[in-house]
């Protein structure tokens, strides 16, 4: 009776155990493709997902926590939600020291278990100075962009494959390894794409869409000569995405404002020692629910926090997810949503909608009398418990980096406001389709240095500016437009003065301001 469990105990301490080392524990490739949306998987040509799939499981119900990039990583690297790890936004202050959380990134987990670690990102709002390096023997990241740059320097996707064919030729050959690496390319600006045979080619004439689609097959091209450089028998690999993309649903243009499926719901695949090949699992998943996963494939030990094992899945489950961005950057009201995968309820302030999922995947028409349908009160009691929980850091997280280059708004992280507030704040599902393309016209004639389109967008701006009193964003956009290109540094101080006013503070913004005084002789 007792012979059988005592060998498979013995057989599991050879294993695992000191005796074994890390014989046992398999390695770990994470990959996560920015703005890649959960229908990437329609197009035929995206042959290394597909591929990886067919030996391996694919969640058809995967959703982020944020349709933002950095909250929505911290979550897949801790495995608890942002109400949990306080950050909220791009904006954010860097994590708190392993000491001063109560939560563990993966990394340092595996670093403890023995594995060699690195990470390769793309963008700057993953650099190191958010503390994501935590646990990371290796991190490499972009330099950070030239003053008055809005854009995070990015790097290339072949860059990325050949840091990660550098970093497993000169590993220690005895150690498992973890190795995370980030492509950018599905992010805009969507660049023409010359195709490789397999996949189709894109113009810088096509329409956003179909160069967004380009950039995905180029990112698919990226992750077969990956997944090339990997051993299958003894390599889990995960490969998913931060958040979806818009592409002009709901007024939204990109990402990062509403917290509809286009932006929310993303692919996840994994595959490996330990996973079911050839399944394709239905029910609800998140982000956070990839560190538990991996916590047992790798033989570490299971740590409390929001994530569930993805192949011990409930039924019934509710998942939430939030959005901060366009309240913290432009007065909006916050949103937040709550969905069993066959209802979503989305609270925008103003607006309270709730779809049908099975007959209207799109959220396009939202249901009459919200309060009266039967989920209501279910998802809304989950919406309520998720805002009201608090960070799990020493103090909380109460600022955003003074040294982020988005800029930030003087709130603290951790503010949700009550429904009541929120309600009063201006809807951003109205606002977003007038004021967001202004901001960017502006922005890019900035750039251009085109006076004509400048002069032309000035009276646009200032008229969103006296709508939305809570905006800090058009100010700004006025006081870069009269230095930088019309120099006129009276007006651009005031401008600038004004954003201050508003809440907006960073860097760039502190060196613009003090040139205008300067050279309007303040």
């Amino acid at each position: 009776m007792w012979v059988l469990p005592a060998l498979a105990l013995l057989a599991a301490w050879i294993w695992w155990g000191p005796g074994g080392g890390d014989r046992g524990r398999p390695n770990v490739l994470l990959v996560t493709i920015d703005t890649l949306r959960a229908d990437a998987f329609a197009d035929p040509e995206v042959h290394a997902l597909h591929g990886l799939a067919a030996r391996g499981t694919r969640f058809l119900r995967a959703r982020t926590v944020a349709p933002l990039t950095l909250p929505a990583h911290v979550s897949l690297l801790t495995g608890v939600s942002p109400g949990h790890h306080g950050v909220r936004d791009n904006t954010a202050a860097p994590l708190p020291p392993r000491g001063a959380r109560d939560t563990t990134l993966l990394a340092e987990e595996l670093s403890d278990a023995g594995y060699v670690t690195a990470a390769f990102v793309a963008a700057g709002v993953l650099h190191a100075r958010y503390a994501l390096d935590a646990g990371f023997g290796i991190y490499r990241s972009p330099p950070d962009p030239a003053p008055g740059d809005p854009r995070f320097p990015a790097l290339a996707g072949e860059e990325q494959v050949e840091r990660l064919r550098q970093f497993l030729g000169n590993r220690p050959a005895a150690r498992p390894w973890f190795a995370w690496v980030h492509l950018w390319e599905p992010h805009e600006p969507y660049e023409s794409w010359e195709g490789d045979g397999r996949r189709s080619a894109t113009d810088h004439s096509d329409p956003p869409g179909e160069r967004y689609r380009g950039e995905v097959r180029r990112s698919d091209s990226l992750l077969e000569r990956m997944l090339a450089l990997v051993d299958p028998g003894s390599t889990v690999v995960v490969v998913t995405s931060d958040h979806g993309e818009s592409l002009g649903e709901h007024g939204e243009a990109t990402h990062g404002v509403l917290c509809h499926g286009a932006t929310m719901d993303i692919p996840l695949v994994i595959a490996g020692p330990g996973v079911p090949a050839g399944k394709v699992e239905r029910a609800l998943c998140s982000l956070v629910d990839v560190p538990p996963t991996l916590r047992r494939l790798c033989g570490l030990a299971p740590r409390p926090g929001d994530g569930m094992d993805l192949f011990a899945l409930p039924e019934g489950r509710i998942l939430c997810g939030e959005s901060l961005y366009g309240h913290r950057l432009y007065g909006w009201a916050q949103q937040s949503v709550a969905t069993d995968g066959t209802v979503s309820l989305l609270d925008g302030g103003p607006r309270l909608e709730i779809f049908d999922l099975s007959a209207d995947p799109g959220e396009l028409f939202p249901l009459p009398e919200p309060l009266t349908h039967p989920s209501y009160e279910a998802l809304d009691r989950a919406l309520r418990a998720y805002r009201e929980r608090a960070p799990g850091v020493q103090g909380g997280i109460e600022s955003a980096s003074p040294e982020s280059p988005y800029g930030s708004i003087r709130m603290p992280e951790r503010e949700f406001r009550k429904p009541a507030e929120n309600r009063l704040l201006p809807d951003a599902r109205e606002r977003m389709p007038r004021t967001m393309p202004l901001l960017h016209a502006m922005a890019a004639a900035i750039a251009a240095r085109d006076r004509a389109a400048v002069t032309r967008l000035l009276d646009p701006i200032e008229r969103i500016a006296a709508e939305e009193p809570g905006n800090p964003a058009p100010a700004l956009e006025r006081g870069r437009a009269l230095l930088l290109v019309l120099e006129d540094a009276q007006g651009a101080s005031e401008a600038l003065e004004e954003a201050v006013r508003r809440g907006y503070r960073s860097p760039d913004l502190d060196r613009l301001l003090e040139a205008a005084r300067k050279l309007a002789g303040r």
